[in-house]
């Protein structure tokens, strides 16, 4: 699936752009991610993106002589963005006309805008045929009534909005957004830290984020100094940029807390700082999910938190990962983190619990958690679009071949035809045409076709199936019944093997799903038992006779043979391997990989890619998961591999370094 995200400025490290970016990382592993950064200040990004996940800049406005920074339509205000707006002044018609250009063009199938901003520009800009998203960072407690209902109103064309938090899911909802669009609540992803945890025995407050009012660093700095009072051996640490840093510098020194409280500046990334930290700390009046606090708890942090609408209530458990005080009452927080900081053990256990509680905001269940939002959206939109009259129903049968019966058509026709359109075809393929004749039977509307099975006619790839009446313009046609009971290779020889599976689109429409391959190794049972993914499987196309089964492992993106793992078979098809896990872990030359598995016989050039095809499951991906394997390596991190399904249902190995 390719999916965009429209950012203000990818190059920043804000807590949102950080948000975004490891969002996108989480999702890269298993799809087509791109970053579209509408603004670039800067040469270098603050925070590099994952592997996997493409940038590209609308407005080029660094210093020199670029056309984009002299264009006169920066002068000229935006027509969209209303001028109530925080980061109005950012936006002008050149932004507009660039936004609108680029939005206009792009083949993602899903499009997120990750501000109020540009939330509107993919509802008004964005592709029908593409789902379009609005992921809003801010609380909408920030904007006035008047100012929600104006930015409300440009959202009406999106067909969901995610925030990340519950609390702020019921304020949207509450606010009432136009058209009844969805909201769901997602929290910000948090990736897996780089450095071992912290072992609760220094002597550092710390707390992050932009130095702005509502994050209340002027009553962490007053209630930090009622601590240094009582304990001045221990200092508070401050990381962040803003327009309060001269009131905060000012308090600290009429506190007498220079030697107490440091204002750090800001740091694209952090763990290092939370691991050489005892305690996190948030003050916030607000907050839409409270990112530097997951972050702190993924490094074994304990957090003590204000109580706050937003996600820091969701985040932390009082007396269990850390501990919630009343918003706006010094005395209250410095008492919590006296507390903490006169009692070690509760100290370490809170922060044990808190790095096990900030699992659920990792990239692999995060990733998970966006995907289902994608699905529920495009079923929410699909349900709410009328019905199409004519539908049409699958029968596959015993030898594969799949019957087409057509539905609904008002009058006896002998001119209507199935058109299939192949998704990213080349130039040269053409859309394939199926006559439909009428059924047998006493039901004067009806028609059938039969799939060809020539793979010279339905190369492989996914199909979109249309209706042609016999006025020029074939329509997308919904799905009946799809009876799969026959599924199964529709043909298999020593030229090749074709299987068919039609399915219907999470559009709702009807659409078929084709493999030709000279070869197929077909994974029938895969399971995870003491570090070793244990596989059974058949190959279709050949047989292995005397000759060994071979599973061979590649490296992808990589330019070499990778290595080879020999199995067992009865002689027949069939085939067995056991693949530990260290052996993967031993050849990880980077901190993340992943390697694609293929099935061969020794002395045979030829090898077939391992996948799930014979599965009447459409999204084998989502559906077959498989546990992690966790290998020790004595010295450095710890390596996970994780067996999984990618998008094209073949059968991969991720292999990545995982921190204590």
């Amino acid at each position: 699936m390719k999916i965009e995200f429209l950012i203000q400025n990818a190059y920043a490290a804000d807590g949102s752009t950080r948000a975004v970016l490891n969002l996108a990382g989480a999702l890269a592993d298993t799809h087509e991610v791109r970053i579209v950064s509408v603004f670039r200040w800067l040469d270098r990004a603050a925070i590099a993106p994952a592997h996997g996940v493409k940038v590209v800049s609308l407005l080029d406005l660094r210093e020199g002589r670029r056309p984009d920074k002299q264009d006169i339509r920066r002068l000229t205000p935006s027509r969209i963005i209303p001028r109530t707006q925080e980061m109005s002044w950012r936006y002008s018609q050149l932004t507009d006309d660039k936004v609108e250009e680029y939005l206009s063009s792009t083949q993602a199938q899903v499009v997120v805008g990750t501000s109020l901003e540009l939330a509107a520009y993919v509802a008004r800009w964005g592709r029908p045929r593409a789902l379009r998203l609005g992921q809003l960072h801010q609380l909408s407690t920030v904007l006035s009534p008047q100012e929600q209902s104006r930015a409300w109103a440009g959202l009406g064309r999106l067909d969901a909005v995610v925030v990340p938090s519950a609390d702020e899911a019921e304020a949207v909802t509450r606010a009432g957004l136009p058209g009844d669009i969805a909201v769901y609540a997602h929290p910000d992803c948090v990736p897996d830290p780089r450095v071992r945890p912290a072992d609760g025995r220094s002597r550092v407050v710390m707390a992050a984020g932009r130095l702005v009012p509502e994050k209340r660093f002027d009553l962490l700095i007053q209630a930090f100094a009622q601590v240094a009072g009582v304990r001045p051996d221990w200092q508070l640490r401050i990381f962040g940029t803003g327009p309060e840093y001269g009131q905060l510098r000012a308090l600290i020194a009429e506190l007498d807390m220079y030697n107490h409280v440091f204002l750090m500046m800001e740091e694209p990334r952090l763990e290092a700082q939370w691991a050489a930290a005892a305690i996190a700390a948030g003050t916030s009046d607000r907050e839409s999910f409270g990112l530097s606090l997951a972050e702190a708890m993924r490094c074994g942090l304990p957090v003590v938190s204000t109580a706050c609408p937003g996600g820091p209530q969701e985040i932390v458990r009082h007396e269990v990962n850390g501990l919630l005080t009343p918003v706006n009452d010094i005395d209250a927080f410095a008492a919590a983190l006296l507390r903490l900081i006169d009692d070690e053990p509760a100290r370490v256990a809170l922060g044990r619990q808190a790095r096990e509680d900030a699992r659920a905001y990792g990239p692999e269940v995060s990733a998970g958690r966006f995907e289902s939002v994608i699905r529920m959206a495009r079923r929410t939109r699909r349900e709410g679009r009328p019905a199409a009259e004519v539908s049409v129903s699958c029968a596959v049968a015993q030898s594969g071949l799949i019957n087409l019966r057509l539905e609904g058509v008002r009058e006896g026709r002998n001119d209507l035809e199935l058109v299939l359109h192949k998704r990213k075809a080349a130039r040269n393929e053409r859309p394939v045409r199926i006559p439909l004749l009428p059924a047998e039977g006493p039901f004067p509307h009806l028609y059938e076709a039969l799939i060809p099975s020539d793979p010279g006619v339905l190369a492989e790839g996914r199909w979109d199936v249309h209706l042609d009446t016999g006025d020029g313009k074939p329509a997308k046609v919904r799905p009946g019944t799809l009876d799969l009971r026959g599924f199964g290779p529709v043909a298999t020889g020593p030229a090749y093997t074709v299987v068919q599976l039609p399915y219907a689109t999470e559009s709702g429409h009807l659409a078929l799903r084709t493999w030709t391959r000279d070869r197929h190794a077909e994974a029938t049972e895969v399971w995870v038992d003491g570090g070793v993914m244990h596989l059974r499987g058949l190959l279709y196309g050949s047989d292995f006779g005397s000759a060994e089964p071979l599973l061979l492992m590649r490296r992808r993106g990589v330019e070499e043979s990778g290595f080879w793992l020999p199995g067992v078979s009865s002689g027949g098809a069939d085939f067995a391997f056991s693949l530990p896990a260290s052996d993967l872990a031993e050849h990880l030359v980077s901190r993340h990989e992943l390697w694609d598995l293929w099935v061969g016989l020794r002395h045979d050039p030829v090898v077939a890619r391992l996948g799930r095809f014979l599965t009447d499951v459409v999204d084998v991906k989502s559906v077959f998961g498989y546990p992690t394997m966790v290998v020790p390596t004595g010295e450095g991190q710890p390596v996970m591999v994780k067996p999984y399904y990618t998008a094209g249902t073949e059968l991969s190995v991720r292999v990545s370094e995982k921190a204590d």
